[in-house]
């Protein structure tokens, strides 16, 4: 009855890591978080600390405070390079979470919302076109810098689960 009980937890941990992995590319999911948690699971409940080396878990715990805001950080400083201000990254992120629902395409109407919040509020700042559209440019550019992040930091705190692994 216990092997069961372990492999359906494994199960539940793999699962979780996939919908983390989708996660790094869509902005409703905490996909890096999601990864952490599973991981935490995993190392706490599954198989315990005694077999999961702690500081492999703070290393893990880093990876996950690091990649797990790169959305933020460099999102913001792709556009904060560009010029746009803090009031436009905001009216971006709104702009990324309402294109996530108004272009049901995953990460096109994520993408698209974004640059268009961007563009909107540096136009209404600024009223003029050019310094908007560098700014959206920025922010993207940063967005898709920080998915990558994301997704790096994903891939490698599951690999260190899985070296943890008995």
């Amino acid at each position: 009855m216990e092997n069961v009980a372990y492999s359906i937890g494994v199960a539940l941990v793999i699962i979780a890591f996939i919908i983390g992995l989708f996660g790094t590319f869509l902005p409703i999911l905490p996909g890096v978080m999601i990864i952490w948690f599973a991981s935490l699971f995993y190392a706490w409940v599954l198989v315990g600390f005694s077999h999961f080396s702690p500081w492999i878990f703070v290393l893990i715990t880093f990876i996950a405070v690091v990649a797990g805001t790169s959305d933020i950080w460099l999102s913001a400083l792709g556009a904060k390079t560009t010029g746009a201000s803090w009031r436009t990254l905001l009216v971006g992120l709104i702009g990324a979470i309402a294109g996530t629902f108004l272009i049901p395409i995953p990460l096109v109407g994520t993408i698209a919302g974004y640059a268009a919040g961007l563009i909107l509020a540096e136009y209404v700042r600024l009223n003029e076109w050019r310094p908007a559209v560098k700014a959206a440019f920025g922010g993207v550019v940063g967005w898709g810098v920080s998915s990558a992040v994301e997704l790096a930091g994903g891939v490698l705190i599951i690999l260190l689960t899985a070296t943890q692994a008995p």
